[in-house]
């Protein structure tokens, strides 16, 4: 088998160390067959941006050689060699404008050398103008410009509207020299998380093409289903041999195991008429790391930032389960409405699409126009952000409180799971709750499979909907919920839609401890918390 790279972002080294690579070959080739181009396209972080443009310097250099095999190998392109200014914004001192004015500097004076001329220290935009003239003169070719996460000055300074904007016309500054240097430019390609508004590449390059959500370029990152069962076949099969498992220690067949891979690394969608892929971060640490599911992706970054915004707004997970904006929106937005005290949440769901927390499920015309309905894109990603929203309002320890109370609902102690479920609730600040039953069953669904067990809500039966269903081991929870009453009336529920019906036989065959549990909550603003609880075993 050959080897998965996990730390390496550079396709020659990839090729060179005879890694596995997924090709993409063909993606590149349509974009570098046009006589110019210049092209900006968004994805998550981690998800093959600085592969990509790696591959393009690559492609610019007349690197044929490194392609063999592959699909642009023996397409009809020309490998005529360029000359090629790459800067990554990722690798830039971003500490304060005066440390990355240094790190430009260094760049572009490294780049100088590499073409044999003269520029003199100045602005690194005026520098910029110049080597872009100097190189064009000397070589008498176009100039390839490759720049990589071109937004993190932004994204890492929006603590204040001032702050934001002062970095905003810092890089802007920088960026509009590539309208005025067009002539002298053979290509262009940027990659960035997001498009903002006012930044110039946007505002005055009249010809860049905008392929972030192109149905053309949609799977030109992440792996598709095909690609997964091709490039990948040997470490699946591995797998197999080895006797892999999902978390609770199941052991998977090969339809199992592909489908437990779906679940939790599957679902991104960069349009609506796209192709799901899955995050080629995930699966590479997934087969490196002995076929074990975990948290890879999320635990790359922990999105501080867009922790607090929701917070800011009072948004928990069950905000982002039917979110539907329209199309229009995400064209660009102004850094300074995240920077400010007063942020549309539209703009907060925004920012959450294009950092890969929530995806596109699918298009649709709206009444405005046409509307995308969005979706957490797979279970990393959804157990991940729960349970680091859960930390962030309650400045408690996700793992700690799962354990505990994992431990107590799997050993039927309810009482003591109540008593834990009520501290949790006392840590919950007062301005996100909410005065509605479908509030707190939410809130504990949450609890509950952030401690990795299943609970179920609005379960059909034949004369109603059940509120909670939990599984744990030996135990089977009936739950009903209620707000502002008691937990006499949520018994009385259980009794008279008669829910434990539909489990008693399913129950005794497994030999399964039936619980009917009716729990409920008062919103009056000295408790906001559960009162009373009571149980019956069945």
């Amino acid at each position: 088998m050959k080897k998965i790279n996990t730390s390496t972002y550079t396709f020659e080294d990839i090729i060179k160390g005879n890694y596995l690579y997924v090709d993409k070959t063909a993606y590149f080739y349509k974009l570098v067959s046009e006589y110019k181009g210049q092209y900006f396209l968004s994805r998550p972080r981690r998800f093959g941006k600085s592969l990509a443009i790696s591959t393009l310097d690559a492609i610019f250099r007349g690197k044929k050689e490194l392609f063999k095999g592959l699909k642009i190998y023996d397409s009809d392109y020309d490998w005529v060699e360029y000359p090629v200014i790459r800067i990554d914004f990722a690798r830039t001192n971003l500490t304060s404008q005066e440390t990355l004015t240094l790190s430009l500097r260094e760049f572009l004076f490294r780049i100088a050398n590499e073409y044999d001329v003269e520029i003199e220290e100045a602005p690194p935009a005026n520098m910029f103008e110049t080597l872009i003239r100097k190189m064009n003169e000397k070589t008498g070719k176009g100039i390839v410009l490759l720049i990589d996460e071109y937004d993190k000055p932004l994204l890492d300074h929006m603590n204040s509207p001032e702050e934001a904007e002062g970095w905003r016309q810092y890089i802007d500054a920088f960026y509009q020299i590539i309208k005025g240097s067009e002539e002298a430019l053979r290509f262009v390609f940027i990659t960035g998380v997001t498009r903002f508004a006012k930044v110039s590449i946007f505002s005055k390059l009249n010809n860049i093409t905008d392929i972030t959500m192109n149905r053309d370029y949609a799977e030109m990152f992440g792996y598709t289903q095909d690609e997964l069962e091709e490039y990948f076949s040997e470490y699946i099969n591995d797998a197999l041999d080895q006797g892999v498992s999902d978390i609770l220690g199941e052991p998977l067949d090969r339809e199992g195991l592909l489908a437990e891979i779906k679940r939790w690394y599957d679902g991104f969608r960069f349009s609506e008429y796209g192709e799901n892929v899955y995050n080629p971060v995930s699966i590479g640490q997934f087969m490196d790391n002995f076929y074990e599911f975990n948290n890879y992706w999320f635990n790359t970054g922990t999105p501080t930032f867009l922790l607090r915004l929701l917070k800011k707004n009072g948004i928990i997970d069950t905000d982002l389960l039917n979110v539907v904006m329209p199309r229009a929106v995400f064209d660009t937005f102004d850094i300074a409405q995240l920077a400010g005290d007063k942020i549309p949440e539209e703009r907060i769901l925004q920012m959450l699409y294009q950092t890969g927390y929530l995806t596109i499920d699918h298009g649709f015309k709206g009444a405005r126009g046409n509307a995308l309905k969005l979706k957490m894109p797979n279970y990393e990603v959804e157990s991940s952000l729960r349970n680091n929203i859960f930390m962030e309002y309650t400045g408690r320890d996700s793992e700690t409180f799962g354990l505990k109370l994992y431990d107590r609902a799997m050993n039927g102690n309810t009482a003591d799971m109540i008593e834990l479920l009520q501290s949790y609730f006392a840590s919950f600040p007062y301005n996100i709750q909410i005065p509605q039953e479908k509030y707190y069953q939410s809130m504990v669904r949450i609890m509950f499979e952030m401690s990795g067990m299943s609970f179920l809500t609005e379960e059909v039966t034949n004369i109603g909907r059940i509120d909670g269903v939990l599984e744990a081991g030996e135990h089977l929870y009936i739950i009903e919920f209620k707000l502002n009453k008691s937990a006499d009336a949520a018994m009385e529920q259980i009794d008279d839609k008669k829910y434990s019906e539909k489990y008693i036989i399913p129950a005794k065959e497994k030999g399964l401890i039936l619980h009917k549990l009716g729990i409920n909550f008062s919103f009056d603003e000295k408790i906001r918390n559960i009162t009373d609880w009571k149980e019956e075993l069945n």
